[in-house]
This record gives C-alpha cells, structure tokens and sequence, in this order.
C-alpha cells in the first residue's frame, strides 16, 4: 500500500500538468465546437472524398515511413547494443546529433540535395545515369525521405534500450542447442525484442501522422496532410470548427491504429513476458 502511495505521489506532478494544460483545453475546445457546428463539419470530412483522401495520405505515408525506419533502425540498433566497438560512442553521436538541428534547417538541407538542380540530380547527371534530372521535390517520396531522417533516432533508441537489456546468454544458450545464428535470431532475440519494436513504431507512427513542418516544406503547397490542414483551416480559412473536427478525427485514428497494433502484438509479447525476464 505504501508502495502504491508513494507511486502516486511521484506521478502526481505529471499527471496533474497534463489534465491542466493538454486534457482540459481538448475537452474545451470538443465541447465548444459541438455546441457551435454540432457534428457538421465531421460529417463534412467522412462525407467529402478530397478530405478522406488527405487522411488516406496521411495514413499511407505514416505507415511507409514506420516501416523503413523499422528496418533501419533495428539492424543499427542490434549493432549498438551488442558491439563493443569504440566506434561505439561516435555511432551513437551521430544518431543523436539531428536532435541539435531544427526540423526546419534540416528540410531546408533536403531541398538542396533532392531539387531537380539539387546535389542528388547533379551527382547522377554527372555519372550519366539519368538523362534529365528526377522529380523528388514535392512529392510524398520527398516527405518520407525527410521524415525518416527526422525520426531514426527515436526507432533506434527504442530498440537500442530493449536489446541491452537482453541477456547474450540467451543466444549462446540457444546455439548450444544446435540454432544457427539466423534461427537463434528469429527464436530468441526478435522475440525478446518485440516490447522496444512496438515503442518504437508508436512512437514514429505518431509523429510521422502528425508531423507538419517536413510536409510543409518537401511536400510543397500542393501537397495536404491533416496536420497542414488544420494549419490552413485555422490560419488561411479562419475555419476553427473544421480545424477541430480534422485534428480530433486524425487523434481518433492515431489512437486506433495503436490499438490494432498492440492488440496484433499483444500475443506475442505476452509469451515472452514482456520483457521481465530479459
């Protein structure tokens, strides 16, 4: 019981500022918005196909950008957690050296290397590979490129965290019974791993849904996520009921999405225990 309470005493803090400053101001502003439109404009965004389209775009980009970085981020995370390598460190201050860099500075850099006179079109003009230059910029390829340079980091930490915590014995365990490295992989550490897999792709599927300043800028104009949608509806449109429906309906999918996610995982992360006795 002490334990519980004293559990809830650290916790209080934080709690409490999250109710104050992010949980009560959403309440307001649904309970505003209902009692002003009523469910106007989210009929308005089910029922209109240029703004289901936006939310499909969204979603797909969200998802592509959540399965590069998987498969970025886990082989560099395992070599990090398992090297002792003094490039180790250095490996590690390059990971974590964007976070030093504005979102913007960094998109600004990727305008110069992906536009059609940019560094990319240049080297590969160069070396005769392509006759006239790629269309990169302004496109959701552009986006994704920048959203997984902006969020590697965040996949690789994740994973980085739960693999040290993982006993190596485990795997010499599992070779010692005729595994070769591969099955012991699959049987043993991938599944002992899955709890910083599910961290780490929640983590960037948020905030790949709900990034704004990449698509902004490599996507173009044109180009319409639900975040820069509620950006206009607010600042362009001076529309603040759609710009509430769009973000709380773009809330309700991230939420399900996760759901889905942790229900598909939940039974495998419930037969290797969570990760307790790793």
């Amino acid at each position: 019981m002490s334990q519980k309470r004293n559990l809830f005493f650290l916790s209080f803090p934080t709690t409490f500022a999250l109710l104050v400053m992010f949980a009560a101001p959403m309440l307001y502003i649904l309970i505003h918005t209902l009692r002003e439109d009523g469910l106007t404009y989210f009929v308005k965004f089910l029922t209109d196909s240029f703004y289901l389209n936006i939310l499909k775009t969204t979603v797909s980009i969200a998802l592509r950008t959540t399965g590069i970085l998987l498969l970025l981020g886990y082989p560099t995370a395992y070599f990090l957690a398992r090297t002792k390598s003094k490039l180790k460190n250095t490996m590690m201050i390059i990971i974590l050296f964007p976070f030093l860099v504005s979102a913007v500075v960094r998109s600004y850099g990727w305008m110069v290397i992906l536009g059609n006179k940019g560094l990319l079109n240049q080297f590969l003009l160069a070396l005769g590979l392509i006759d006239t230059p790629l269309k990169i910029m302004y496109t959701s390829n552009a986006v994704i490129i920048g959203l997984v340079h902006l969020l590697l980091p965040y996949m690789i930490l994740s994973i980085t965290g739960v693999i040290q915590g993982i006993d190596k014995n485990l795997e010499y365990a599992a070779a010692s019974l005729g595994c070769n490295p591969l099955r012991a992989f699959f049987k043993v550490l991938l599944p002992l791993s899955i709890p910083g897999i599910i961290s780490g792709c929640t983590l960037v599927f948020t905030l790949s849904m709900t990034a704004y300043v990449t698509p902004r800028l490599l996507g173009g104009a044109n180009f319409r996520m639900m975040s820069t949608m509620v950006f206009q509806e607010v600042n362009v449109n001076f529309n603040w009921g759609l710009a509430s429906a769009i973000s709380y309906i773009l809330m309700f999918v991230i939420l399900l999405f996760l759901v889905i996610f942790n229900f598909a995982t939940a039974g495998i992360n419930q037969r290797v225990g969570g990760q307790k006795n790793a």
